[in-house]
């Protein structure tokens, strides 16, 4: 399985020329299947509200994802923790 390499760029993956190198073969038939897999996040939240969301990243710097995660259930947007 070959990598797409940058999935955060609008360029195309260049992965045909590859896969014809690679095999020896110009037609080439492909499939495609959602990529399911883990995320660790972090969640801020300020006075009960939550104002961001990262992702770790290389472990040093994440990307933010606050939209993302306002989408989805089962992260609060709003949290009162137990006192």
């Amino acid at each position: 399985m070959l990598s797409l390499d940058n999935a955060f760029s609008a360029t195309p993956c260049g992965i045909g020329p590859r896969v014809r190198e690679i095999s020896g073969r110009e037609d080439i038939e492909y499939i495609a299947e959602h990529k399911f897999d883990g995320l660790s996040i972090s969640l801020q939240y300020e006075d009960g509200v939550l104002v961001r969301g990262v992702t770790r990243g290389d472990g040093t710097t994440g990307e933010d994802v606050t939209p993302n995660v306002k989408t989805c259930a089962p992260s609060p947007c709003a949290w009162n923790p137990p006192r």
